[in-house]
Formats: structure tokens, sequence, C-alpha cells
């Protein structure tokens, strides 16, 4: 598997700004949610990291959406607004470059996916901020929406499946019909 660099710039702070822009309404817990990714304990102290996946250091990122998930969950949080945040934070703390664009997408939808499932969040709530997100990406990035959805969409089965066979059955009802798009 041919490895690349994935590199954050103030991870932190873009996912908790992600998280609030993501938040139609003002709601306390959401805010105080995003507000707390700031002290999530991470290998680095710095916020700028340089990620080479399959790396200790890729455990960065997954300690900050298994925080805020599990967080979430327990606060009763929509986690269609949280996985949003987390996939759009993610996303913008990184320096875009198009070639890499759906295997930065993969990464988190990655780890959204089996922070989910780990912490029992609802699977209708997750797929719609991961698809919402990857739209928004899309079109923010210039990317093509279609193809960056069906991807997504397929990339969110590959790691369900990866996690449970159960899970990947309830995953697979879920998900939209993307065909009409």
């Amino acid at each position: 598997m041919s490895s690349f660099r994935i590199i954050f710039k103030d991870l932190k702070p873009n996912i908790a700004n992600a998280i609030k822009e993501s938040c139609i309404r003002t709601e306390v817990r959401i805010y105080n949610i995003a507000n707390d990714v700031q002290n999530t304990m991470t290998m680095r102290s710095m916020d700028n990291y340089s990620l080479a996946t399959g790396s200790d250091t890729t455990q960065d990122l997954a300690k900050i959406i298994d925080r805020t998930v599990k967080d979430s969950v327990g606060v009763g949080c929509d986690l269609s607004v949280i996985v949003k945040g987390l996939m759009l934070g993610a996303f913008r703390a990184w320096p875009f470059i198009r070639e890499d664009a759906l295997k930065i997408i993969k990464v988190v939808i990655k780890d959204i996916v089996q922070t989910i499932f780990n912490h029992k969040g609802n699977i209708k709530e997750m797929i719609e901020g991961l698809l919402t997100a990857v739209v928004m990406i899309a079109m923010e990035f210039k990317l093509n929406v279609q193809e960056t959805l069906t991807f997504a969409k397929g990339y969110i089965l590959i790691a369900a499946k990866e996690v449970d066979l159960k899970y990947s059955e309830e995953i697979t009802q879920a998900l939209p019909n993307l065909d009409g798009l």
C-alpha cells in the first residue's frame, strides 16, 4: 500500500469552528462539545500535524474524533452536526491538494464510522453528517459532487464492513440512493 502524507494545520481550532458553523441554531451542548475539542489530549502538543497514514500520529485525529463523538453521544447531541463539523474541520485544516482529497475523506470516514460503532451512535445522523459534509467539501474545493458522494458512500460501506458485518447491514439500509443526483 502506498503511503502519503497528510498535514493538518490548526486541527483542533478548525474542527471546533466547523462544529459550531454546522449548528444552525445556537445549542449550548454542541457549543460546549466544540469548545472542548481544544482539551482533547493528543500525542502532539501543537496543532500542526504531519501524518503518514498508518502511523501512530494518525491517532491524534482519531482521538479528537473519538472524544468528540463519545461526549456527544453521552449528552444526546445531534450527531449529524458533530460529524459534519468533524469532517469539515479536518478537511479545512489540511492544505488542499486535489489529488489527495479522496484520501483525506477516506481517513476521516474510517475513523468516524469506527467511533460511531464503538459509542453506539445514531447511524442515520452519522450518514447525514458525512454526506452533507462531503457535498460541502466538494463544492467548497471545486470537486465533482456526484463522484465525491459516490466515493464517500462506497467507503462508508467498506469502513463499516471492516468494523462489523451486522453494522454494515444497518448502514447499507440507512444509506440513501444517490442515483438521482
